[in-house]
């Protein structure tokens, strides 16, 4: 493993494994669970002592190794929020710019790309390039054909008018490794009303978010009745007659203000056993509720299922652990 002290350190490692023809798997803070930072051989280099970290108005600068936490922190005390909001905030910026990662704002503020200025990118042959937003491809790309969804992350955005920065943003590392970013911020919001809606069922649940889109949430986000099951090991107090359930954010002009009654208002069927908050330390509760699933159904995964590591069984590891958690999924519903 090399763990350079800087970009002239990254550089010089990538010219090396190219003149040898030796592989480079790219880390960051290794909060993913796809094993993109598992090597198959060759050299793995690592981001973590890049760690720049600037804030101005309206942007930070951020070295590919910051945590996210540490970036949400800066920026908060400087009055001002990074909209991306992946669920590990232990993530660094390089890990969630190589994924394009999203989060819980992703609703109303789109994925990683949408935020990044500029770029600092090492390809391959050791170079150190800059690009912002804007700046032309100078070769042909070729296009994919994108599906028609509201969320798109994966893969390659591959779309006539792309720049370098939607090319580099979500090709896992694959093209260049990324040292550095220009990253744009927002005035933090006046005050935000946060809430877990509990539902008798499914369709109510969904009706629901029907209702609600065009309201103006930052966040919108569904669990069935077996994800409900599983969290009540950790969260007791989730009603009994709750099969499903809607977590929202909404930004407010004020605490007082109009928006938190609307939002009492909509809700029908089991709106008193609902949660809401407006104080941070009670959002902070929330965010635990919504990262304790997949903390608990990887903990699950990890009990009953062994995934080997080496060349080709990955891919089939893989397979085998999807059909089972289907499988099992089905089972509960």
């Amino acid at each position: 493993m090399l763990i350079p002290d800087d970009e002239a350190g990254v550089t010089a490692a990538l010219r090396k494994a190219s003149a040898a023809g030796t592989p480079v798997t790219a880390a960051g803070a290794g909060t993913g669970v796809t094993g993109a930072r598992v090597p198959l051989g060759g050299w793995v280099l690592s981001l973590e002592r890049l760690t720049r970290l600037e804030i101005h108005g309206g942007h930070a600068i951020a070295g590919a190794g910051v945590a996210l936490h540490d970036l949400h922190a800066a920026a908060a005390r400087s009055g001002q929020f990074y909209p991306p909001d992946p669920t590990e905030i232990s993530a660094s910026v390089g890990g969630t710019i190589a994924t394009n990662a999203s989060g819980a704002r992703s609703f109303r503020y789109g994925s990683t790309r949408r935020w990044i200025e500029r770029l600092r990118v090492a390809p391959a042959d050791g170079r150190l390039l800059e690009v912002g937003r804007g700046d032309a491809i100078d070769f042909d790309p070729g296009v994919i054909p994108l599906p028609a969804v509201t969320k798109n992350t994966a893969g390659y955005l591959l779309r006539p008018g792309m720049d370098w920065i939607d090319l580099f943003a979500g090709s896992e590392g694959t093209l260049g490794v990324v040292t550095e970013a220009r990253l744009r911020l927002l005035s933090a919001p006046a005050a935000i009303l946060a809430g877990v809606i509990f539902f008798a069922g499914d369709d109510a649940a969904l009706d629901a978010v029907d209702q609600w889109r065009s309201n103006g949430a930052r966040m919108l986000e569904y669990r069935d009745a077996p994800s409900l099951d599983l969290l009540r090991g950790r969260f007791p107090e989730i009603p009994a007659p709750a099969r499903a359930a809607i977590l929202f954010d909404q930004e407010l002009s004020s605490e007082d203000g109009p928006e938190t009654d609307a939002w009492v208002e909509r809700i029908a069927a089991l709106a008193e056993a609902s949660w809401f908050a407006l104080a941070a330390r009670d959002r902070e509760r929330f965010r635990q509720f919504r990262h304790a699933l997949p903390e608990l159904r990887h903990g699950q995964v990890a009990r009953v299922c062994t995934l080997p590591l080496r060349g080709p069984t990955i891919a089939t590891g893989i397979r085998v652990v999807a059909r089972s958690l289907s499988h099992e999924y089905l089972r509960q519903r």
